[in-house]
């Protein structure tokens, strides 16, 4: 119930409708002003109480109204995001700078998600348990991890070899991760240049709801711009003097996510690339 001062049931937020709202696609600012005109529309209200089914109806007829169908079914896809039988796992993967953190921390703000996992630090416990003689690939960063290439390997680019055996390693990781919040029924999203777009394995992927995405900045100085926002321990010159390598990897990722069908983002603006990946999810939970 939603009630009024000293009335049963919790007093009404606009803050908290917002968030609701701007699940839907809208813009923290659009949607705090539609949760102060649904607010306007309970003051003249002659009940003082309302259920909360009937809050969401009057929400959806402000948001009919104001923003049209498309966002009706949006607002209604992210309601059923608390029924789903299966835990919602979204997956952001793409190389080194594209801003897969700072989207993921977004999305799962606005998702209403609390477990947000990146697969380097996946990396980071690996390398403290194996030596570098027993899993050399995990003692690299994903851009020079030709450095755990053996010599006699011939075929192929050493990058992207070794950033393939990385990737494999690490994928173990995730995919125990994955399991234990599909037995959990706990929602998560999991972001991380080791994701492969079919590196989830088949039977895990049926125990959830899972949408997976890769993250890219096509526009080469955008890219180049992002690094200049690092630093402390990740100084923006250590990225730049293996730029090359990084947006090689974003080609093989790219063409890896268009040959299995994942959806690929444009990051030039992260606002755009929020609101592309929240449709994607909410689309993605409207079909079931």
């Amino acid at each position: 119930m939603v009630g009024r001062r000293r009335e049963p049931g919790v007093p009404y937020s606009r803050y908290l409708m917002s968030q609701s709202l701007s699940a839907s696609g809208l813009s923290p600012e659009r949607a705090y002003e539609l949760a102060r005109t649904v607010g306007l529309r309970l003051e003249q209200r002659e009940q003082r109480v309302i259920g909360v089914r009937e809050l969401r109806a009057l929400a959806e007829q402000v948001l009919l109204a104001e923003e049209g169908e498309r966002a009706v079914e949006r607002f209604g896809a992210w309601q059923r995001l608390d029924s789903l039988d299966r835990p919602l796992i979204v997956m952001l993967s793409g190389t080194t700078g594209v801003g897969k953190s700072t989207l993921a921390t977004m999305l799962a703000h606005r998702l209403g998600i609390t477990r947000v996992i990146a697969t380097d630090v996946i990396r980071h416990v690996l390398r403290s348990f194996f030596a570098r003689e027993l899993m050399p690939a995990v003692h690299y960063s994903a851009f020079d991890a030709a450095g755990a290439v053996d010599d006699e390997v011939s075929h192929g680019d050493r990058d992207l070899v070794g950033y393939e055996r990385q990737a494999e390693s690490i994928g173990h990781g995730v995919a125990a991760i994955v399991d234990r919040a599909c037995t959990e029924g706990t929602a998560m999203v999991v972001e991380g240049v080791h994701l492969l777009p079919d590196g989830l394995p088949d039977g895990l992927a049926e125990r959830c709801v899972l949408v997976q995405a890769l993250l890219v900045v096509d526009d080469e100085q955008l890219h180049r711009g992002h690094f200049a926002l690092r630093g402390g321990e990740r100084p923006a010159e250590r990225y730049l003097s293996r730029f090359e390598e990084i947006r090689k990897l974003q080609r093989h990722l790219a063409a890896r996510a268009g040959a299995r069908g994942v959806a690929t983002i444009d990051n030039y603006s992260i606002d755009a690339a929020l609101a592309r990946t929240m449709d994607l999810v909410l689309r993605t939970v409207g079909r079931l």
